[in-house]
């Protein structure tokens, strides 16, 4: 069976040039090699208009997975799940799990750095826990933010950090098992 994906990468810092643009790359080709059909890589702004336009124009072309990579941080300028709860018109809201998640991470820097370990859930951190209603999270073993999985339609929407080293882990743990089912034994070749 064919899967169809599709690459939406997010950033001010990867359109002005300041950052290169990786994860694309390593999105594509270890898609490639488990045998999906990577169909288009886009490259927007961190605004929540531009995001939700490409989720919407992305599930209007039916591909079986959306991956999104950027824009989930603490910072006013991730606009990420924003711009993902406009695209399936659902409302944020603080998810018990991802905060969990957020906690257990801050707790574990300052156990390694001998900091206090009364952790406070401060607005930014809060924040990385405030998803889309309807939404899965997905683990980040590497760093704070969680990532998510929502499904509409039948197409599987996956929205993982922008840190090279937090979306590949995020990918090879969650994704790639998923794409290689969906594939069975068909394998990519280039002549």
């Amino acid at each position: 069976m064919t899967v169809d994906i599709e690459i939406i990468c997010i950033g001010n810092e990867l359109l002005i040039g300041k950052v290169k643009d990786t994860n694309a790359h390593y999105l594509a080709k270890q898609a490639t090699k488990l045998g999906a059909n990577v169909k288009r890589v886009t490259v927007i702004q961190d605004t929540i208009q531009e995001i939700s336009s490409s989720v919407c124009e992305a599930i209007a072309r039916k591909p079986q997975i959306i991956v999104t990579t950027g824009g989930l941080g603490p910072t006013f300028d991730d606009k990420t799940l924003q711009g993902i709860a406009k695209a399936f018109n659902r409302k944020l809201e603080i998810n018990s799990e991802a905060l969990e998640m957020v906690r257990q991470k801050c707790l574990e820097y300052a156990k390694k750095r001998q900091l206090s370990t009364e952790i406070e859930l401060t607005p930014p951190r809060v924040k990385m826990a405030t998803l889309p209603q309807k939404t899965e999270v997905v683990n980040n073993p590497v760093g704070t933010a969680p990532g998510i999985r929502v499904e509409v339609l039948g197409i599987v929407l996956f929205a993982l950090p922008g840190v090279p080293v937090e979306m590949e882990v995020m990918f090879n743990e969650t994704i790639a098992p998923l794409i290689k089912q969906a594939v069975g034994s068909s394998v990519f070749c280039e002549r």
